[in-house]
């Protein structure tokens, strides 16, 4: 494994927060940038990093560090979310069950824990922000997370509990497009507001046939129109939410869709079913594969700074830190 290089810069102010796996914002607001100081980004290079057991989700937060949800194993109160120090990982806050995706919001870290969702400070005590019975609708597997713009609220995917999406007699083997199986998932998958005071609102309504399980969620177009842009786990559908209309931005584009984001033209999207991650040009609406070969490609943070893709494979308990070339 390569040492990254470091090139001391001058002391940048906190929150300038890339648009990334964590935050999912594209025009950060420049209110907080003197909440910490950034740690310097050094110039990209391709390296993987050995983190620990199922990482899940990764963001910039604290003093520009980045941080790892991980899932952890089978016990409850296993899960965890690490903090990278230079090449190591090291606990940060603990005590989680399934921790999946993370945002950096209002000096503080927000993760999804399976029916809840958790608010953690810069100390890495971990108090509930939303619990179950706070949902105006039943939640079985909070997912994804991404800031609000304004950074006073987050956006939470409601996915539905993914096992309903597999042939069990298959290895990670989906149902059919277009069956039966489809046709008897519960379309209860949607997305939710959260404000930093825990109240919950609808941002995206269930029961659409194009989204039955959206996994990433990110915040994306102009500064002053935003919307939302999921990407659904079963169907490979990249969805729009704007002006309470839904639309697709891409029909099946990759089954075992995770994370989403916008880049220059092109929308990163990875699977976490065929251990890849693609760029999917807008324009030209043709994809190319960014990385393969992956077990488990998961919720990867967007580093613009560096121009590079932090990936963490859940599987094989590593991240994969991939220069990007345009």
């Amino acid at each position: 494994m390569k040492t990254q290089n470091k090139t001391l810069l001058t002391s940048l102010l906190a929150a300038v927060l890339l648009f990334s796996g964590c935050e999912h914002l594209q025009n950060p607001n420049q209110a907080e940038k003197s909440a910490n100081k950034l740690e310097a980004t050094p110039k990209a290079e391709r390296k993987t990093l050995e983190v620990g057991t199922k990482p899940e989700s990764v963001c910039r937060g604290f003093n520009g560090k980045l941080y790892v949800t991980m899932i952890g194993g089978n016990e409850p109160g296993d899960g965890a979310v690490y903090v990278i120090d230079g090449d190591k990982a090291k606990p940060f806050a603990t005590g989680l069950n399934n921790p999946k995706g993370i945002a950096w919001v209002k000096g503080a870290l927000i993760t999804t824990d399976e029916t809840k969702v958790m608010k953690i400070n810069s100390k890495g005590k971990v108090s509930v922000l939303a619990d179950a019975k706070d949902f105006p609708a039943e939640v079985e597997f909070l997912n994804d997370v991404a800031a609000a713009r304004n950074r006073e609220a987050v956006y939470v995917t409601e996915m539905s509990h993914p096992k309903r999406m597999f042939n069990p007699d298959g290895d990670r083997e989906f149902w059919p497009l277009n069956s039966d199986h489809q046709n008897k998932l519960p379309k209860t998958g949607c997305v939710y507001k959260i404000t930093l005071d825990g109240k919950v609102s609808v941002a995206v309504p269930s029961g659409d046939r194009r989204m039955p399980g959206p996994n990433g969620v990110t915040v994306t177009g102009p500064k002053e129109k935003p919307f939302l842009a999921m990407a659904d786990f079963f169907t490979g559908n990249l969805i729009a939410y704007e002006d309470e209309k839904m639309r697709f931005i891409a029909k099946n584009l990759l089954r075992g869709a995770d994370a989403i984001e916008f880049g220059n033209g092109v929308i990163y999207v990875s699977s976490w079913t065929q251990g890849k991650v693609i760029s999917y040009n807008r324009k030209e609406k043709k994809s190319t594969t960014v990385i393969e070969g992956l077990t488990s490609a998961a919720d990867f943070f967007f580093d613009r700074k560096a121009n590079q893709l932090i990936i963490p494979d859940m599987l094989e308990g590593k991240l994969h830190f991939v220069p990007l070339v345009n």
